[in-house]
């Protein structure tokens, strides 16, 4: 298999339930994968750019993980994007550092997958949300492959069942096998 790298943009994985269980599950089944949790790597988000872009240059297959937050990405993947993605490193005339890599996208979200549709409550799909993968692996000339999102997944301490806990997990071990199989097929 190729050289995946997973940046994990989860702003807090250990209290984490579906987000941590979708990276458990592809490090069960892809053991070789590189996993880089940027919440324990970086807690106070001074990033080591040239660390996170020398694990990029070495990936073939790049994959941010991470909980859709108020209709985007975390605060702290944003961070990362802004720092590590340098111009005439990750785009630009000479930023062609990361060009032709396969990119993808996992995301979580606490709202039912209804509620991303034009009748829903967020008045949109998860895909228009998301338009930003597209543009973001575009300027930095990677092919972007898929975008996996699962809705459903909010879990509360105290009001979550455990029967409901482990139906999440279940769900997120399901994208988890997807994207291996989507990992499998490049």
């Amino acid at each position: 298999m190729k050289k995946v790298v997973i940046i994990s943009g989860h702003p807090n994985l250990k209290n984490s339930v579906a987000n941590k269980a979708i990276l458990d599950e592809i490090a069960r089944l892809c053991p070789q994968a590189e996993i880089r949790k940027i919440d324990e790597l970086y807690p106070d988000c001074k990033f080591d750019i040239k660390a996170e872009q020398a694990a990029l240059e070495k990936a073939d297959i790049i994959i941010f993980q991470y909980p859709t937050y108020w209709c985007g990405i975390p605060g702290v993947l944003k961070l990362y994007v802004e720092q590590v993605m340098e111009h005439g490193w990750a785009y630009g005339s000479k930023g062609t550092a990361l060009k032709g890599k396969a990119f993808i996208a996992s995301t979580t979200m606490g709202v039912l997958d209804k509620a991303y549709s034009a009748g829903g409550v967020m008045k949109h799909t998860i895909e228009e949300f998301s338009y930003w993968i597209e543009n973001f692996a575009a300027g930095t000339q990677m092919d972007c492959k898929k975008i996996f999102s699962i809705g459903g997944m909010m879990y509360v301490p105290g009001i979550t069942t455990d029967e409901q806990k482990a139906a999440l997990i279940d769900k997120a071990k399901k994208q988890a096998a997807e994207i291996v199989e989507c990992l499998k097929a490049l």
